[in-house]
């Protein structure tokens, strides 16, 4: 067995990556069918390991408001590698396949947010995911508001199934100028019972002057059928 040899800056730091697109085909099945003949090929799922992708999970909308689009929600541990996979043609051939339009950002981890991850429970899964993706006045203030929340819901909201809450920053593209905008992502084992959370607004006074413009939020499932994953 060869051994893989991983990117130099392979390290213990996770990079997230979320793809969200409008797919080109209006069945999801179809989606599926190119997603797992692409992207889910074993070639190409190997290379993205070999290049720090350490997963991969594929998600679909909950309601109406973002119909026929799908999201996807990768951890990495190289920067290099990430740039790397996706500039290559055949990669971004098999991205035009599946999406007619897509926005992929790459998210850097920031601490003192109040990010926590919990067990799952014996013969649970995780199985949603709620988005919350915002421009902030300051990191610093930001944290204080995020911490203050998580602080004051973290009870309810594992009674109701979350799993993990994790913060995050944008890193610009080469070339860009650094934006202050954070993303919040909160997995769950449930989607039912994590919209039955949101609708309880727990917290949100805690953010008042923290956020420079309203936040884009979004509510997402494991998306249907078998989906190449890892």
């Amino acid at each position: 067995m060869t051994e893989t040899t991983y990117p130099a800056d392979a390290g213990a730091a996770t990079y997230l990556l979320t793809v969200r697109g409008k797919t080109a085909q209006p069945v999801l099945e179809d989606a599926r069918t190119i997603h797992n003949s692409t992207a889910g090929a074993p070639q190409s799922a190997a290379a993205a390991r070999s290049l720090g992708d350490l997963s991969h999970n594929v998600f679909a909308p909950i309601g109406t408001d973002n119909d026929g689009q799908l999201l996807f929600i990768d951890f990495w541990n190289s920067v290099s590698g990430l740039g790397t996979f996706f500039s290559n043609p055949q990669v971004q051939a098999a991205a035009a396949q599946l999406f007619s339009s897509r926005d992929g950002i790459v998210w850097s981890r920031v601490d003192g947010f109040g990010g926590f991850s919990l067990p799952v429970p014996s013969g649970r899964s995780t199985g949603a995911v709620g988005l919350l993706q915002v421009p902030v006045t300051s990191i610093e203030q930001a944290a204080s508001a995020f911490s203050a929340y998580a602080s004051t819901t973290i009870n309810t909201a594992r009674s109701y199934g979350m799993v993990s809450h994790s913060n995050w920053l944008r890193v610009p593209h080469p070339g860009e100028a650094p934006t202050l905008e954070v993303i919040g992502v909160d997995l769950w084992m449930d989607a039912d019972r994590m919209n039955e959370y949101y609708d309880l607004s727990l917290g949100f006074d805690h953010f008042g002057a923290a956020f420079a413009g309203a936040p884009d939020t979004s509510v997402w499932q494991s998306a249907p059928g078998d989906w190449v994953e890892w």
